[in-house]
C-alpha cells in the first residue's frame, strides 16, 4: 500500500518549526534540569532533514535564473572563504579557534540548507491562518507556563540570551497586535488582549531594549498598513506617553527596570550599551580593505552588533551587494506588504515577523547565530516569488 502525505501539511509544519520550533526545543532543559544540547541537537536534526525533503520534492523551483537563490548561495560560499581564510591568518583566541567546526556546521546546515527550503515553497497553497492560531496559541501556553514556573522557581524556563528571551513576547505581541487589527472577528478579544499584555510584560522582563524597539517598529508598520488615522494618532499617543513613563521611571522610579533605563540612556544621550568601540574597529577593518573586507570577528569571537557593520567588515562592499541582492524580489513586490488589499493578509504579518528580526540585527546577533531573521528574510522573499509566478 502507498502512503501519501499532504504537501499542505509537510510546508504548514515545516513553517512552524523554523517560527516557533526553536523557543518550544528551548523551553524543556531548565524545568527537567537537563543539558540543553539534548533538546537543540534533536530539533536541529530535525530542521536539517526536513529542509533536505522540501529541497528535494521541490527541486523543479531550484533554478539558475532565480537571483534570491544565487544570491543566498553565493553570498555563504564567499563567506565560508572569508571565514576559513580569516582563521588561517588572523589571531583568535582559543576557544574561538575552537567553534571554527561549529560555526561552518551552522552555515551550511542551519542556515543555507533552511533557507533555501523555504525559497523553493509555493506560498499560494500555505494556510497562513491556521499557522498563525498555532503561534499564538503556542507562544501564550509557554509564557503562561514560564510565568507559572517562575513564580515556583524564581527563574525562567527558556534556554536563552535575555535579549531572545524578550523577543519571544514581542512575537506574541506583534502577533496579537495583527490579529487584533486585522483578523479579530476570529478570535475572542480577550484572548488577544491577553496575549498583547502577556508579550508586552515579557519584553519588558527581559530587561532587553532590543525587542522594546522590534514592538514599536512592527506597531507603527501596522498601523500605517491599517490606513486608519485614529489608530495613527493612537500610535503616535502611545509611543509618547511610553517615551514620558520612560523618563518619569528614570527620574523617579530608582532604576527598578533594567530595559526602560537602557532606553532612557538611549534616548536622552544617545547610548549604545559599549558598542561604540565595537562600531569604530568595524570601521577600521573595512576601511584597511573596502572591496573585500578583513576579518569576519575580532580576536575574542565578538562581531559589531550591526548587520551593515559586519558585512562591510568581514565581506566589504562585493559581500554587501551580493547579501542583499536576495531581497530584489520584495522590492519589486513591495505592494503584498504594503498595500491592505493586495494577496493574502496573513503576508504582512510574516512581514511584520521579518520587521522584528531586522530590527534586533541592527544591535544584536553576528551573521549566522540569528537564523529567525534569515528565516523570515527567506519567507519574505519566497512570498514575494509567488506572487510574481502567479501574475505571470
Amino acid at each position: 500500500m502507498k502512503i501519501t502525505v499532504n504537501n499542505n501539511f509537510i510546508d504548514k509544519l515545516f513553517l512552524l518549526s523554523v517560527i516557533v520550533g526553536n523557543t518550544i526545543a528551548i523551553s524543556f532543559a531548565k524545568p527537567l534540569e537537563m543539558n540543553p544540547r539534548n533538546f537543540s541537537i534533536p530539533y536541529r536534526i530535525f530542521i536539517i532533514a526536513f529542509s533536505v525533503f522540501i529541497i528535494y520534492r521541490e527541486r523543479r523551483n531550484i533554478s539558475c535564473k532565480n537571483i534570491s537563490m544565487i544570491s543566498l548561495a553565493g553570498f555563504w560560499v564567499f563567506y565560508i572563504i572569508k571565514l576559513i581564510y580569516s582563521f588561517k591568518n588572523y589571531p583568535f583566541n582559543q576557544d574561538v579557534i575552537a567553534s571554527q567546526n561549529e560555526d561552518l556546521f551552522r552555515i551550511l546546515f542551519m542556515i543555507l540548507l533552511p533557507s533555501t527550503a523555504l525559497l523553493c515553497i509555493d506560498y499560494r497553497k500555505v494556510d497562513f491562518k491556521s499557522i498563525t492560531k498555532y503561534c499564538i496559541s503556542i507562544l501564550c501556553g509557554l509564557l503562561v507556563v514560564n510565568y507559572i514556573y517562575g513564580y515556583i522557581k524564581l527563574d525562567h524556563i527558556f534556554s536563552t540570551y535575555y535579549i531572545m528571551y524578550g523577543h519571544i513576547g514581542a512575537s506574541l505581541f506583534i502577533i496579537s497586535l495583527f490579529l487584533l487589527l486585522f483578523c479579530k472577528k476570529d478570535y475572542k478579544s480577550y484572548f488577544l488582549f491577553f496575549c498583547l499584555f502577556l508579550g508586552l510584560f515579557n519584553v519588558i522582563q527581559s530587561m532587553a531594549r532590543s525587542p522594546l524597539i522590534a514592538i514599536f517598529v512592527c506597531s507603527f508598520y501596522m498601523v500605517l498598513l491599517k490606513g486608519n488615522k485614529k489608530y495613527l494618532l493612537y500610535a503616535v499617543t502611545s509611543i509618547l506617553l511610553f517615551i514620558g513613563l520612560i523618563i518619569l521611571h528614570e527620574q523617579y522610579g530608582d532604576g527598578q527596570i533594567t530595559s526602560f533605563n537602557r532606553m532612557y540612556k538611549w534616548i536622552a544621550h544617545g547610548d549604545t550599551s559599549s558598542r561604540g568601540p565595537l562600531y569604530t574597529k568595524a570601521i577600521e577593518i573595512f576601511n584597511s580593505n573596502p572591496f573585500l573586507g578583513g576579518r569576519i570577528l575580532f580576536e575574542d569571537g565578538v562581531h559589531p552588533h550591526n548587520i551593515f557593520l559586519e558585512l562591510l567588515m568581514a565581506t566589504g562592499i562585493l559581500g554587501l551587494i551580493i547579501y542583499f541582492l536576495k531581497f530584489l524580489p520584495v522590492l519589486q513586490n513591495a505592494s503584498l506588504f504594503w498595500n491592505i488589499k493586495k494577496s493574502n493578509i496573513y503576508y504582512k504579518l510574516i512581514f511584520a515577523l521579518f520587521l522584528q528580526y531586522f530590527t534586533l540585527v541592527q544591535t544584536s546577533c553576528n551573521l549566522f547565530n540569528i537564523p529567525e531573521f534569515l528565516y523570515f528574510s527567506s519567507m519574505i522573499i519566497g512570498i514575494s516569488y509567488t506572487a510574481k509566478t502567479e501574475e505571470a
